[in-house]
């Protein structure tokens, strides 16, 4: 699933906050406990951690290409919804600011199946309120 908001902050400034530490994603509802597993510099290889409500996840970094792209995927995680999951972050500049392209790709679970259908819905709202978080987050730096 591709889900694409704009930010107003620079692309750099976009993807530095989307790369950086996720204990510092305040602008992502639910996102708590979180951080890089493996030592700085961080980039393709990096592991990362996050518990998101009751869920906790542990990522593998994929892609670091900055300022255009960073992607994970998830290698373990307590949500049964899911077999596999991975997400690409693209940023893009443009008039005014950014366009933030994210890419949710998983295969879910037997028990993830039955609602499958509400994914499409429920990933709008959150994405969508994720980059309204950003956008306020980087406008307060």
């Amino acid at each position: 699933m591709v889900f694409t908001e704009r930010v107003s902050a620079p692309r750099e400034r976009v993807w530095d906050t989307i790369a950086a530490d996720p204990s510092t994603w305040s602008w992502f509802e639910g996102v708590h406990d979180a951080g890089y597993g493996s030592a700085p510099p961080h980039g393709v290889g990096s592991l990362r951690a996050i518990k998101m409500g009751d869920d906790v996840y542990r990522e593998t970094i994929l892609a670091w290409d900055r300022p255009h792209r960073w992607a994970y995927r998830v290698d373990e995680t307590t949500a049964e919804m899911f077999v596999a999951l991975a997400e690409d972050w693209r940023v893009r500049a443009v008039e005014g600011g950014s366009e933030v392209e994210w890419t949710f790709a998983f295969e879910p679970s037997p028990a993830g199946e039955a609602i499958v259908p509400m994914f499409p819905d429920v990933l709008t709202g959150v994405f969508r309120a994720a980059m309204q978080g950003l956008d306020t987050h980087l406008a307060q730096d």
